[in-house]
């Protein structure tokens, strides 16, 4: 397998990290960054094939710097791996305009930064891919994640429409939608929660976020085994699938999902069709 380029987001912890040690380990190029590059260089130690580098996915200008540094380095930039984020879980009507903002200029308008920094670099040199990073509640929604579901369910589309652009131009995209995996996520350096201001919602949202504490570290999916997976995929001749749902979990919620969806088509399909021009 010919050894790879990759610019990877949100690289000091959790999937990051570890695709970050499973790349240098394989001989691939890797630009990991974060806001703290410092944190990379400690897990991993200094190796020519890494540069760590500070970015803020907020700003522009910062994205297009460290990708040029990348390409200067490694000469290309193959596969961007949106991977940077953070969990968003609370009532919608208790979560402040202020959070869910800040919550879509990390995780989404940070992807469109770092795709926009990648692009020209991959039209020029005439192939490329990009991981979007969702979830499989970008897909289906669930109580207490309205906000952090609004954004992913953003990536999804926004990677899909995308992806009509790129063809033709050799560049392949994919919006993966992890289930459960076992990393920091359900912790508190990746999940930010909200104030309790509302007691109506009080104790359902309390008991549902008990049981979601006591599921950190027991999800079903094995974080190792995940970039495993998406490493693998990038080696195979035919650009990885569009739509990549990862994990038992997520695989059974988007079953679900789709059948649900075509009920609700069918029920009311005969008076939702005729409502056409005579």
């Amino acid at each position: 397998m010919k050894n790879k380029v990759w610019f990877i987001t949100g690289a000091s912890q959790g999937f990051g990290l570890i695709f970050v040690k499973k790349l240098l380990d394989k001989g691939h190029f890797v630009c990991a960054t974060s806001r703290s590059p410092e944190k990379i260089i400690e897990q991993v130690g200094k190796n020519e094939n890494l540069l760590a580098l500070k970015v803020d996915l907020s700003d522009q200008k910062q994205l297009d710097k460290a990708m040029k540094e990348c390409v200067n380095k490694f000469d290309s930039v193959d596969i961007l791996l949106n991977n940077a984020g953070y969990g968003q879980l609370w009532t919608f009507e208790e979560t402040s305009d202020e959070e869910i903002r800040k919550c879509f200029e990390v995780n989404f308008f940070g992807t469109l930064n770092a795709t926009r920094a990648a692009l020209p670099y991959m039209r020029k040199q005439g192939y490329g891919h990009i991981f979007t990073t969702s979830s499989i509640w970008g897909y289906v929604g669930d109580p207490y994640i309205s906000t952090y579901a609004a954004v992913k369910f953003a990536t999804d589309g926004w990677s899909e429409a995308l992806s009509h652009e790129l063809k033709g131009l050799n560049i392949g995209i994919s919006c993966i939608k992890p289930g459960g995996f076992r990393t920091n996520f359900l912790e508190a350096t990746s999940m930010v929660t909200g104030e309790d201001k509302i007691s109506d919602y009080k104790k359902a949202r309390d008991q549902y976020f008990e049981a979601l504490v006591k599921f950190n570290k027991k999800q079903d999916g094995d974080p190792e085994k995940y970039c495993d997976f998406i490493i693998n995929l990038t080696s195979k001749s035919a650009k990885p699938p569009l739509h990549i749902f990862t994990g038992r979990d997520a695989y059974k919620d988007a079953e679900d999902k789709m059948k649900k969806i075509s009920n609700d088509m069918k029920e009311l399909e005969k008076e939702a069709t005729n409502l056409h021009v005579d």
